[in-house]
This record gives structure tokens, sequence and C-alpha cells, in this order.
């Protein structure tokens, strides 16, 4: 049976990747981690796309992922960026079924915190201006999950009532 897509989004350190990973297993759907669909595609880590080309060059790698992919029986994790630029927002609206892991700035430092090589990472008051950016886009998701203080196993089963 055919389902609408699963697009997650939300800041770097919200669970996306490992919630999307245990969606996708249990529905039985694809699962495209567009970052890592990115590196794979140009053989570099963000990080390297990032330093070597800019971020504009990126954001039009995402541009350009965002024009493949499925709009049914697959799990889509998004770069925190992802959604923001480029109207993105809109073409992942009407692509599938769009949750906001909502995740508080406090708890986006601590994760994040144990993996400064994030590309965007550089300081608490760089990330929060991020933060502060990215939280009305993100908002207009059809669902919204917080994550502060859930384990990736019970944010997968809250956004399985959400889906089933």
């Amino acid at each position: 049976m055919t389902k609408p897509s699963i697009i997650l989004i939300g800041m770097m350190g919200s669970g996306k990747t490992s919630v999307g990973k245990i969606l996708a297993n249990h529905f039985k759907f694809s699962f495209i981690d567009t970052d890592l669909a990115i590196e794979n595609k140009e053989n570099k880590t963000i990080d390297q796309i990032f330093n070597l080309s800019g971020e504009p060059y990126f954001r039009m790698l995402e541009q350009n992922i965002l024009k493949n992919l499925e709009k049914n029986n697959c799990v889509i994790s998004t770069g925190g960026g992802f959604p923001i630029f480029n109207d993105n927002m809109n073409q992942l609206l009407n692509l599938g079924t769009t949750i906001f892991l909502e995740t508080s700035l406090k708890e986006i430092h601590y994760r994040i915190g144990l993996n400064p090589k994030r590309p965007l990472y550089k300081d608490e008051s760089y990330l929060k201006k991020i933060y502060d950016d990215r939280i009305p886009i993100y908002s207009k998701a059809h669902y919204t999950v917080n994550t502060d203080s859930k384990s990736v196993l019970e944010l997968a089963n809250e956004i399985k009532l959400i889906i089933e």
C-alpha cells in the first residue's frame, strides 16, 4: 500500500537521522538522509563542501536532491538548513507529511556540544541566531514533536501514532 513520505525537519542534533532510520524500518519504507546523499554524490563531507565550495553551492546541491525525493513510501531526514532556503519548506509540505522535531536550544547545545564538528556550529550565540531564524519556518510543518528528554525510540513511537 502506498503512503505519503515522512519528512523529518529540525535543527542539527534534533535526532532526524536516528529517528528516521527507526521509522523507515517500522513502515518498511526506504530511508534517505539528504546530507548523506549529498556527501555520497560529491564524495566529500558536508564540512569539506562548505569549506571548499561555500554554503551557496551546498544549498544548490540540496535543491537538486529535493527534485528527486520520493513522494511515497520513504522516510526523509533533511539537513538542518534544508527547509530554510530556496522555498524548500513549501516544496517539502507538498511532498509528504512533514514533522518538525522541536528541540530546545539548551538540548541542542548539549547534543552537538558532544560533536562540535557540525558545519555551522561555531558557538552558542551563533547557534541561537540560527535557531531563532529557523523556528518560524520549521513551525510550518504538518506536525511538531518535542524531542527534549526523549529517547529516539520514544520519538519514533510518538511519530508512529501520528502517522498510523
